[in-house]
């Protein structure tokens, strides 16, 4: 591999680690990590819409043998525990870890705050087919002190910097834990929930769900989500995690997202309550 290029290794071969392996392999060399059985080799990649391009990389299993300078995380939440000692063997310095939902440094372990930069990630990726991603608007943000401003700065995603990551993933999760469920539940996009007649649950589970923010992030986290949710709400064609999860019968996120209030804020959000349950439901039924 070229001696000028950093080496970055990605954990996680579905749709936002395809994206992302596409994107940074615009000024860097990529590995794409997937696992056990899902096959090895040099492999072609590419991305449409927002976000298009293409891009060849090598192909890994989870257990072998691999190093780089940093690894790019984008595993589910429920995948992290199992991905958070090879990840970490995987790079030198840091991981950027991009996977949704709070309460992530318990499944990665007390190593999380030395070795993981946390990235949030708005642009939308679906997996159209293997190796194959639709992209829909959206942009990177990133820590003012960490070094993945520098990895992704050429990737062609729009990046902005901020210095309170934390108030960001907060915001996210909320966005994520109203739009995801209500998404994978109606069936539809983004830009459409609110066509379907859905906008009073998500004004009802956006301020039940905002009490779970720790109250020193709470007001900025709010406003910041407000933003977001208006954008996604207008704007994001794109067919959330969730949902795409849902229709091939995989296991989904909800208990590190809008499942999260059982364990912060227990018996407060009845809504929420009802959603995550009729997800869990859902998700127990195969897709016909």
């Amino acid at each position: 591999m070229p001696s000028n290029r950093h080496l970055v290794v990605i954990w996680g071969d579905g749709a936002v680690g395809t994206g992302l392996a596409v994107a940074l392999s615009r000024s860097l060399d990529v590995v794409l990590i997937g696992p056990s059985g899902c096959g090895r080799g040099r492999i072609r990649l590419e991305s449409i819409g927002e976000f298009s391009g293409a891009a060849v990389v090598d192909k890994l299993e989870a257990g072998d043998d691999v190093n780089g300078k940093y690894c790019v995380v984008a595993v589910k939440a429920f995948d992290l525990k199992d991905v958070a000692s090879l990840a970490e063997s995987s790079a030198e310095d840091r991981c950027i870890c991009f996977t949704n939902g709070m309460d992530l440094e318990n499944e990665w372990g007390l190593s999380w705050s030395k070795r993981v930069e946390p990235a949030v990630l708005t642009a939308g990726f679906f997996l159209m087919k293997q190796r194959f991603v639709d992209t829909a608007p959206g942009k990177i943000i990133l820590s003012s002190d960490g070094v993945a401003r520098l990895l992704f700065k050429n990737c062609g995603i729009p990046i902005e910097i901020t210095d309170n990551m934390e108030t960001v993933r907060w915001a996210k999760w909320l966005v994520n834990s109203v739009i995801n469920p209500l998404s994978a539940l109606s069936g539809v996009r983004n830009n459409r929930l609110r066509q379907a007649g859905l906008s009073p649950l998500i004004n009802k589970l956006f301020r039940e769900l905002v009490q779970v923010i720790p109250f020193e992030y709470r007001e900025a986290a709010e406003e910041e989500a407000s933003v977001m949710i208006d954008f996604l709400l207008s704007s994001s064609g794109n067919r959330s995690s969730m949902l795409q999860d849902i229709n091939a019968n995989r296991r989904t996120e909800i208990d590190f997202l809008t499942g999260l209030h059982e364990k912060r804020l227990p018996g407060k959000c009845p809504a929420a309550a009802a959603v995550t349950d009729l997800v869990r439901a859902r998700a127990s039924q195969p897709v016909l």
